[in-house]
């Protein structure tokens, strides 16, 4: 599997924090700012169990096309007999490869904890309608209409999300612990505080359930 190369991930993508997609008032001095819903207990979003044997962490961007073929082709294998069976607690940590990830992962973190992984179904789902109001000049309404499906009523609403510091302040933490694992690449996995490329085991459901049972199997000796 190739991957999107990041060079300059911290930099570019802190930068963007900073300016992502401007604010209500045009002001950008005194952003508009909304209340950011209570932060994860840990950097990321979890599903399973805290006391399961293994830890799944994938840096992803909701614009990466391999990101989408792991969301959709092979994370419902890890649902279903890992995250479910509590073999895995599984961490999703942003990793923005853009202005656009970078306005919409903070737009998915003002929805709200229990609804981040509906927001991030729906921006993968839309992968192909993102890639091409980017080319028309219509992005921020594709955006806007995947917000408003999730309780982010309006343009101001939005605008508030995507300019909030505690969010913008809290993808840049994130985005730090990518640099600490040494990320360049989405997606990138780190397994039980190891690091794991998206190589022939994220291909598919059942290569990377071999792979998973193979570091379960570790853990038994």
């Amino acid at each position: 599997m190739s991957l999107v190369p990041r060079p300059s991930a911290l930099v570019t993508a802190l930068a963007l924090l900073i300016a992502a997609c401007g604010n209500a008032t045009g002001d950008a001095g005194k952003p508009v700012t909304a209340d950011a819903p209570a932060a994860p207990a840990v950097l990321g979003h979890s599903k399973g169990a805290e006391d399961a044997p293994l830890t799944v962490i994938e840096y992803a961007s909701p614009t990466c096309s391999h990101c989408k073929h792991f969301y959709d082709d092979v994370m419902p294998t890890v649902e279903e007999k890992f995250i479910a069976t509590g073999k895995v607690k599984f961490i999703f940590r942003e990793y923005p490869l853009n202005d656009i990830d970078t306005v919409a992962y903070a737009m998915a973190n003002c929805a709200g904890e229990d609804k981040f992984f509906d927001v991030l179904d729906d921006l993968f789902q839309h992968q192909p309608d993102i890639f091409e109001a980017a080319k028309t000049g219509t992005i921020k309404q594709v955006l806007l209409d995947i917000g408003a499906r999730h309780g982010i009523a309006d343009e101001k609403a939005f605008d508030a999300c995507t300019t909030n510091r505690a969010i913008r302040q809290r993808l840049a933490d994130t985005i730090m612990t990518g640099e600490v694992f040494g990320v360049r690449a989405t997606p990138t996995f780190v397994v039980n505080g190891q690091v794991k490329p998206a190589d022939q085991d994220a291909r598919s459901g059942e290569a990377f359930e071999a792979y998973l049972n193979g570091e379960l199997a570790k853990l038994a000796q």
